[in-house]
C-alpha cells in the first residue's frame, strides 16, 4: 500500500512508532498490518491500539475487526464488548487526569 494513503496528513513518513502503528491499524490493508506487526511485535501493536483507537467510539466496526480477526481477543460478540468496555478511557479522559491533579 502507498505510504502517502496512510500517513495523508504528514509530509513522509512519521518517526514515531506509535503514529506509524495507528496509522497502519486505521488505514492499511491486511498484508500490510501483517508486516506491521512483525516488525513491531504484536504485543506493541496492541498497546498501542489499545490506548488510542479502542477509546474513539466512531471506529467501533474497525476495531471490532481488529479484535476479532487480527489481536485474536474472542470469537464471542459478549466477550469482545466487555473488552471494549474494559478499555474505554478516551484520550481526553488522560488528559484530563494529568491537568487535575
Amino acid at each position: 500500500m502507498d505510504e502517502k494513503s496512510i500517513y495523508w496528513s504528514y509530509a513522509g513518513k512519521p518517526d514515531n512508532e506509535n503514529i506509524i502503528i495507528e496509522h497502519t491499524l486505521k488505514y492499511a490493508d491486511i498484508e500490510s498490518i501483517k508486516e506491521l506487526m512483525n516488525n513491531f511485535g504484536s504485543d506493541k501493536c496492541k498497546q498501542v491500539w489499545e490506548r488510542t483507537m479502542l477509546p474513539d467510539k466512531r471506529l467501533r466496526k474497525l476495531n471490532y475487526f481488529l479484535a476479532k480477526f487480527i489481536f485474536k481477543i474472542s470469537n464471542d460478540d459478549a466477550i469482545i464488548n466487555e473488552y471494549f468496555n474494559h478499555h474505554k478511557i478516551t484520550r481526553a479522559d488522560r488528559i484530563n487526569e494529568i491537568f487535575n491533579r
